[in-house]
C-alpha cells in the first residue's frame, strides 16, 4: 500500500472507533525499553555477540476506547530509543594503513511508534494487549544512512491499574521488517529486525 495514503487511512478507521466508543479515557506513559537487533546469519562486521542488549528510554501519549465491557481499543504515539549495544565496523576502517587499530560505531536510533492495540479486560485493573505497530525513524547516532525509515512490529503484553489512575505496562515487540540496510561495499554488511521488552508505569488521567 502506497504510504501516502496510509496514514489518512489509519486516521479515518481511528475517528470511526472514537464515535462508536462506549467510554473513553486518556493519558501517558515513561518508562525503559530493553532491545537488541536479530541479524542475519550472514552478517559480517558485527562484535557484540548475544551481550549487546540496549537500555533506551520510552514516552508516550494513548487513548483508550471502550468499545464494550470486555475490549477496548488504545491507539498510543511515543518516541522509543532504540538498538543495541553491539559495535560494527566504522566506515572510515576500511581505509585506516594496514596495522592501524580498528574503529567501531553503536547501533543507537530514535523511533515514533504509532502502537495500535486492541485490549480484553479480565477485569477493570487487569487487561492483555495485542496489535500493530509502525514506527517512523527520527534520529540516528552514527552509521547515518543505515537504518530504515518506516518500521513495522507486533506487539503484545499485559497490563495492571494499582489504583484509578496509575497503572504498569509489560510489553513484548518483534519487527516484521528490517531496521537495518546495508550493502556489500561497507565494512558492515548485515541486515536484521528489530525485538524489545518494554516496562513502563501509566497514568491515565
Amino acid at each position: 500500500m502506497n504510504k501516502r495514503i496510509l496514514l489518512p487511512i489509519i486516521s479515518f478507521i481511528l475517528g470511526v472507533i472514537a464515535v462508536q466508543a462506549q467510554q473513553s479515557e486518556y493519558g501517558f506513559r515513561l518508562g525503559l525499553n530493553y532491545s537488541e537487533i536479530d541479524f542475519d546469519d550472514n552478517a559480517t562486521g558485527v562484535f557484540g555477540g548475544d551481550d549487546g542488549a540496549r537500555i533506551g528510554f520510552a514516552a508516550g501519549f494513548f487513548a483508550k476506547y471502550y468499545l464494550s465491557e470486555k475490549f477496548s481499543f488504545q491507539p498510543e504515539i511515543q518516541y522509543s530509543s532504540q538498538g543495541e549495544k553491539s559495535e560494527v565496523l566504522n566506515k572510515e576502517s576500511v581505509n585506516a594503513p594496514t596495522g592501524a587499530p580498528l574503529s567501531f560505531d553503536r547501533l543507537n536510533f530514535g523511533v515514533l511508534q504509532l502502537p495500535l492495540l486492541f485490549n480484553y479486560h479480565f477485569t477493570t485493573n487487569f487487561y492483555i494487549s495485542a496489535g500493530p505497530q509502525v514506527g517512523i525513524l527520527i534520529w540516528e547516532w552514527e552509521r547515518a544512512g543505515n537504518y530504515e525509515l518506516f518500521q513495522f512490529s507486533g506487539l503484545g503484553g499485559i497490563g495492571y491499574y494499582i489504583n484509578d489512575n496509575l497503572g504498569v505496562d509489560l510489553r513484548a515487540a518483534y519487527g516484521f521488517t528490517d531496521v537495518i540496510k546495508t550493502n556489500t561495499s561497507s565494512t558492515f554488511d548485515a541486515t536484521g529486525v528489530n525485538h524489545y521488552l518494554q516496562l513502563t508505569l501509566s497514568y491515565r488521567l
